[in-house]
């Protein structure tokens, strides 16, 4: 300790007791800047869809989704539906809680689709929303 002090209390000794960074180290510092920065942008900006699925059903051009009960009480007007790679929103809900899907241009037949119940970021759980 007693050494440490006595070298630099000269002020002609200051530039010894300074360590030289190496390149490597400031490389590397920039490095983890940037991964953390880019982590950042990303949860800012990416979001993260939760979705449930299930049967849908065509008839003349009326789409009738099959929701489970327990997803009913979170169905929203303009949640976006995809049936067979086209997109559809929800228009409407009846009296039951049933969805009216905007008219989608599908034959008849039963179809699987996916209904995107909400869209998270991932920033959001970084603050606890």
């Amino acid at each position: 300790m007693k050494k440490s002090i006595t070298s630099i209390a000269n002020p002609d000794d200051l530039d010894k007791a300074l360590k030289h960074t190496s390149p490597m180290t400031w490389i590397s510092l920039g490095v983890v800047a940037a991964l953390l920065i880019s982590f950042f942008a990303w949860s800012l900006i990416y979001k993260i869809a939760i979705k449930i699925t299930g049967t849908a059903n065509v008839n003349n051009s009326e789409v009738t989704l099959h929701v489970e009960e327990s997803h009913l009480n979170e169905l929203e007007v303009g949640q976006k539906v995809f049936i067979k790679d086209k997109e559809g929103e929800i228009l409407s809900l009846k009296d039951d809680g049933q969805p009216v899907v905007s008219n989608m241009t599908l034959e008849d037949g039963e179809y699987t689709y996916s209904l995107v119940l909400k869209e998270v970021r991932p920033f959001d759980f970084l603050i606890g929303k």
